[in-house]
């Protein structure tokens, strides 16, 4: 047998190791999942969002990923409408792969793209493979960056797909490394419409820092007649200074007249999931 062939069995094989489905188990649910689609353990923001995943319907997952925090919202109600949005399509197919597999996409939508504040726009999107965190700054890619590791993507905006897909959703995540605040610029159309709360993930914008970032939140806030709170503590976020020293914090956007969720209090950053739905 030829080197060439031996080569060309060794990447099947390999290709097909990566494409088996395990069993797992989340929240006490038994799945079948492909390999890298959860995690070792809970992120400091899980239980928050499963909570919140829970008691919202219609959900847009911005930067869904592989799709795990899609799997802790779907498992809880195979019957939630979700529209999951990566700019990386690996991740996605990688995304859609495992909620098809175990019956879970009847009322699912997949867009590959990266939400920003303008539209039809090229960016880099570095990233390495599917799972591993993406962004459109280098500094929050550091692996992919070292290896020179990035395709380019189009952009859209919130708005756009709200208008292109009719779907008014109760709730919409925003997980884009960074982007966050450029996300925001444009869901102005969205929020009117819709009132829907935003699960935010912020981080240390590269040259904006975390204060300023937080700032821009507040201050579309006060436009849109939202208020902010900042989930570590349970409260408002009255001043940006509050979270200038978090590399990363999760902020919940909702319209003024809402309370903040009595689902919510008590549960911790880094709570565990729980062990059964």
């Amino acid at each position: 047998m030829g080197l060439k062939i031996k080569l060309k069995k060794l990447l099947h094989i390999i290709r097909g190791k990566n494409n088996q489905f395990s069993k797992v188990s989340i929240c006490g649910v038994p799945l079948l999942l492909l390999s890298g689609s959860t995690r070792k353990q809970a992120d400091q923001d899980d239980a928050w969002w499963f909570y919140l995943a829970k008691h919202h319907n219609i959900i847009f997952d911005v930067g869904c990923n592989v799709g795990y925090t899609a799997l802790l919202a779907l498992i809880q109600n195979p019957n939630k409408q979700m529209l999951l949005i990566d700019p990386n399509p690996e991740a996605l197919q990688k995304a859609a792969s495992n909620l098809i597999q175990n019956g879970l996409a009847n009322k699912i939508n997949f867009m590959s793209a990266f939400v920003s504040d303008a539209l039809d726009e090229t960016i880099k999107f570095y990233t390495v493979g599917s799972g591993a965190a993406g962004s459109m700054y280098a500094s929050h890619a550091q692996t992919a960056a070292s290896l020179n590791s990035f395709f380019d993507v189009k952009t859209v905006t919130l708005d756009y797909i709200y208008t292109y897909y009719n779907i008014k959703p109760d709730l919409v995540k925003i997980d884009v490394e960074g982007a966050e605040t450029l996300v925001m610029k444009t869901a102005k159309n969205l929020a009117k419409s819709s009132k829907c709360d935003f699960f935010i993930e912020m981080h240390n914008v590269e040259n904006l820092g975390m204060e300023a970032a937080g700032q821009k939140m507040l201050d579309w806030c006060g436009e849109m007649n939202y208020r902010a709170w900042y989930l570590k503590t349970g409260e408002l976020l009255q001043n940006a200074a509050e979270i200038k020293n978090r590399g990363k914090c999760h902020l919940l956007l909702m319209p003024r007249e809402k309370p903040y969720p009595q689902y919510l209090k008590g549960i911790k950053q880094n709570a565990p999931l729980p062990n059964f739905i």
